[in-house]
């Protein structure tokens, strides 16, 4: 039988899956006079598809592209270590 922590914890994991999804295309929000029609000047309340992955932390932007180029250095580093090398002949 679940706790009062576990019935907390699913609660809490449900809400927080609700939210990362967002609203449902069938559910509409009402306009102000309680119409139920559909609202033509609405703008987005959410950020714009072409900034919806960009970053604004400058340290952050910074640690990716340490990472990238730590990543891109190894990976060189390994394919030249393991290119064949010509054996000297006797």
């Amino acid at each position: 039988m679940p706790g009062p922590i576990d019935s907390k914890k699913t609660e809490q994991e449900k809400l927080e899956k609700l939210a990362r999804m967002g609203p449902k295309p069938e559910e509409k929000p009402a306009t102000a006079s309680g119409s139920t029609g559909p609202v033509t000047d609405a703008k987005p309340t959410g950020q714009s598809s072409s900034t919806a992955g960009i970053s604004t932390d400058k340290h952050r932007n910074y640690a990716v592209v340490a990472g990238v180029v730590t990543i891109l250095g190894g990976l060189g580093w390994y394919l030249k270590s393991t290119a064949k090398k010509p054996e000297p002949q006797d």
